[in-house]
């Protein structure tokens, strides 16, 4: 070994002094350059190791290849994703070592291949997913590890964990139709922008006429931007244009705003007038006026499985894709209510 450490804080100076190389030398070691040889590598690896040089999770790093970081792409262009299922999945990463990157701007195919080809993550949690979202294909093309929030159209040897809102809307459209509605209303953001289709709302609507149809009602679903202002507006036209609706189902947080505002602002009673249910978290439910009857957004149970699914690809390199779906369920509250005679 070449000279001796000296006291108080190590530096790469030291380091290289230590081990008889130059400061690019460990420099290059340090970020994992392959022109280096391996003798070298070792013998300065050693001495790093040997004076606790570097945190245990950047030895981690160094000697199993991996960066201990997990991407989560969220891209901000239909809903906004829950809050506390991004909180979920990330805690998820983090009690298992990792740190986690959140990225929200749209990324083109180079630049999402590029974080694993740079070594930015060591896998990928995508939410906000489409009808035919490339991002999954792509990183299933190349071998890269990843979990979908959400399910495309077409998911071979995709993996994937979503809440199952077909049957969240089967559930509501059944207590509905037990209570003797027969005009029932659905108030959802629009799935379609520009060239692009947002998967959980098309499978929501698709859930829904589906149902209408399984019950001989008419189809009364209204669309709109995906702001609860925007929803509000289409809400109080379906309202306006239909007196006879006698409940609406809503199933983001910002659709439940705005039927519930649309309502208010009519003086249209709930549940008196209008029986409402929304697919949302607890919290939200609890804090309406009157308590809104659910169908429930298991957001930490989705997040805390995307997390285990992405690990178990990355730890323990299981190579078959993996697909979970979270069956939501009915709580009834005060929003809700025998159909007006």
């Amino acid at each position: 070994m070449g000279a001796r450490l000296r006291a108080g804080k190590t530096t790469i100076v030291d380091i290289a002094a230590a081990s008889g190389v130059s400061v690019t030398t460990v420099s290059r070691i340090l970020n994992d350059k392959p022109d280096v040889a391996e003798e070298t590598r070792g013998r300065v690896l050693r001495v790093m190791q040997e004076i606790g040089f570097a945190p245990q999770s950047a030895w981690q790093q160094i000697r199993s290849g991996r960066t201990r970081l997990i991407a989560m792409h969220v891209p901000q262009e239909f809903n906004p994703p829950h809050l506390r299922l991004i909180m979920a999945a990330a805690l998820g990463v983090e009690e298992a070592g990792y740190s986690i990157n959140i990225i929200t701007r749209t990324l083109t195919d180079t630049e999402l291949l590029g974080i694993f080809r740079s070594r930015q993550a060591d896998g990928i949690i995508l939410l906000e997913i489409l009808a035919d979202d490339r991002r999954p294909q792509l990183l299933r093309d190349h071998g890269y590890p990843f979990v979908m929030i959400g399910h495309r159209t077409e998911n071979v040897g995709l993996s994937f964990v979503d809440v199952d809102v077909a049957h969240g809307i089967d559930l509501a459209m059944e207590h509905l139709v037990e209570l003797g509605h027969r005009r029932i209303g659905l108030v959802t953001v629009d799935p379609f922008a520009e060239d692009k289709t947002y998967g959980y709302t098309s499978w929501a609507l698709e859930a829904y006429q589906r149902a209408c149809a399984r019950y001989d009602l008419p189809a009364l679903a209204r669309v709109g931007g995906p702001t609860s202002e925007e929803l509000f507006e289409v809400a109080g036209q379906l309202l306006d244009e239909d007196p006879g609706v006698t409940a609406l189902i809503a199933p983001q947080e910002q659709s439940v705003i705005g039927v519930i505002k649309a309502a208010q602002t009519r003086g249209t009673r709930i549940p008196a007038e209008l029986s409402v249910v929304g697919i949302v978290g607890d919290s939200m439910a609890e804090v309406a006026t009157p308590p809104l009857t659910t169908i429930s957004f298991p957001a930490e149970e989705i997040g805390e499985v995307a997390a285990r699914i992405l690990l178990e690809r990355i730890d323990l390199e299981l190579a078959a894709p993996q697909q979970a779906y979270v069956e939501p369920t009915m709580t009834i509250r005060g929003s809700t209510g025998r159909a007006p005679a």
